[in-house]
Formats: C-alpha cells, sequence, structure tokens
C-alpha cells in the first residue's frame, strides 16, 4: 500500500486528508508541534523510519488576517515560505520521495496577458513593489529543483470556511472590483487524488498554474453570492489605496494550458465553480 504524508495541518492539508484517506492509500497528516518541518535532522530521521511514496507540502505562512503580517514578521516568512521547503525538497530528493508543494500565484501583477509557467514573475523576489509574501513564494520556485509546484490564488471551498475566498468577501464591507484567478479547493483535491490514483511521478521539478479559467471580477462574483443571499449589505467598492494596507498586492490571470494539455485535467471554469461552491454551502445550511 502507498504510503502518503501530508505535512501542514492548516486549511488545504486539512481538506487534502479529508480526501486522501478515502482512497486505498495510507495517509498520514501532521502538525508542526508533532514534527517540525523546518528541522531537517528530524525530516530526515522521520523519512529514514517511514518510507512515503509522496510527501504533500500544504504547510506556509499567508499571515493573519492577510499578507500585511508577512511584512511584520518576514524572518517567518521566509522561513515557512523558501527555507523550509527547500530543505524539505531536497531531502525528498535524497530520498527519491516524490514531492508535491502547494505555493501560490500571487508573484505577478497587471493584465497584459495570461501568465504562463514559462513567464518570469513581475512581482517577485526581484521586484521592490512585491510583497514579502510574494518574494517568499518566488524565492522557493528560484531554488527548488525536485518536485511539483502547484500554483494556487484566492483560494474558495463549499464551506463557509475563515480562509475561503467568499467567506472574506463576504465579510468585507471594502471591496475592490478587479479581476483575478482563483482556485476551487474541490478541483484542487481531485488533481491531486489523480496524481496519487495515475501513480504519477512527481520528482522532476515542474511548476503548474492551479486555477479556473475563465476569472471573474469581484463584481460579477458579488452578484452571484446575492443570487445565493450569501452576501453583505454593507458591501460597498473602494479604490486600494483607501484601504491603508501595509503590503502591494498582486491582482493577475494565470493561464491553464499547460493543466489541460500536459495533465489532461478537466477543469472547471470559475463561474461554474463559485456556483457549484454556493449551492453546497446552502446545502450545509
Amino acid at each position: 500500500m502507498r504510503k502518503i504524508l501530508i505535512l501542514g495541518h492548516g486549511y488545504v492539508g486539512s481538506y487534502l486528508y479529508g480526501k486522501i484517506k478515502k482512497l486505498d492509500v495510507d495517509v498520514s497528516i501532521v502538525r508542526r508541534e508533532f514534527l517540525d518541518y523546518t528541522n531537517s535532522a528530524e525530516l530526515i530521521k522521520w523519512f529514514k523510519r517511514e518510507k512515503f511514496d509522496y510527501v504533500i507540502n500544504c504547510f506556509g505562512f499567508t499571515g493573519r488576517p492577510n499578507v500585511d503580517e508577512g511584512e511584520l514578521k518576514p524572518e517567518l516568512c521566509y522561513e515557512l515560505n523558501t527555507f523550509a521547503p527547500l530543505k524539505l525538497s531536497a531531502i525528498c530528493q535524497s530520498f527519491d520521495i516524490n514531492y508535491i508543494h502547494i505555493s501560490s500565484g500571487c508573484i505577478y501583477t497587471n493584465y497584459v496577458k495570461e501568465f504562463t509557467e514559462e513567464d518570469t514573475p513581475n512581482f517577485g523576489f526581484f521586484d521592490e513593489e512585491s510583497s514579502t509574501y510574494s518574494k517568499s513564494k518566488h524565492a522557493f520556485e528560484l531554488g527548488c529543483d525536485h518536485g511539483l509546484i502547484l500554483r494556487v490564488r484566492m483560494p474558495f471551498c463549499d464551506r463557509l470556511h475563515d480562509r475561503s475566498y467568499l467567506t472574506k468577501i463576504k465579510k468585507y464591507n471594502n471591496l475592490i472590483n478587479l479581476k483575478n484567478s482563483k482556485t476551487y479547493i474541490p478541483q484542487l483535491l481531485d488533481f491531486v487524488e489523480k496524481i496519487i490514483q495515475e501513480n504519477i511521478e512527481t520528482k522532476k521539478r515542474d511548476i503548474l498554474n492551479f486555477v479556473q479559467p475563465n476569472p471573474l471580477s469581484t463584481s460579477d462574483v458579488t452578484k452571484i453570492m446575492e443570487e445565493y443571499k450569501v452576501s453583505n449589505p454593507n458591501w460597498s467598492w473602494v479604490q486600494f489605496e483607501e484601504l491603508n494596507c501595509i503590503a502591494n498586492r498582486s491582482n493577475c490571470v494565470l493561464s491553464v494550458d499547460k493543466l489541460k494539455d500536459k495533465y489532461e485535467f478537466d477543469i472547471m471554469n470559475e463561474e461554474l465553480a463559485i456556483h457549484s461552491a454556493l449551492n453546497n454551502i446552502i446545502l450545509d445550511e
């Protein structure tokens, strides 16, 4: 029986564990309190004892309540988003383990094109205007040479989870009307399941944008949310400068051609994904 290790018990990690444990595999999920995955010696000791087929990294620093915290805690941001994942990737390579890294597509900005995996980030490590969070995510990509990196943006799910994009939109009074690529978590889980079920190797370095095609603007999303009565009567539209954020934000559209062509994954467009998520939220209520 194949052995799967998920590191990080946060938003994506906990959902992924719920999905993978239904498969005919031996899956474990580990919190940092149990295994300090920033400590190479502990990881090596663990991997010598346990023979894993896939290691999936779901830990990282996103900041609470948002990425502005990265400007206040840059050392922790880089430790969890760059240095610890790079050590983990290198250790997986030394043990010949398939590695999947849940990362971020927030390393591009502007609307000159749909950014592909081959495009050099313009909101990353070398860009003065980018956030510490975005710099740390790009820095990992620059140093990693083992594993499949899945770029996720503005994730949302079919629950009113506090880390879901839809929950945040519902909670915020002041919104900015911009178009951005987003990730529907249930489809991300389906994709990881496909990797495991089909025993697809993820040892060679590869980067993949995992977002929904045909992204909507914020106003398009709120209109759909109002249809389902998952809305906020205090919504108002503002400019980014009015929010007094510490860090700049990434606003962009990512290409999903590689996801569809190379990995042959049937990705749902964003409008359908949002309807699917809201349908399930209503059913839960």
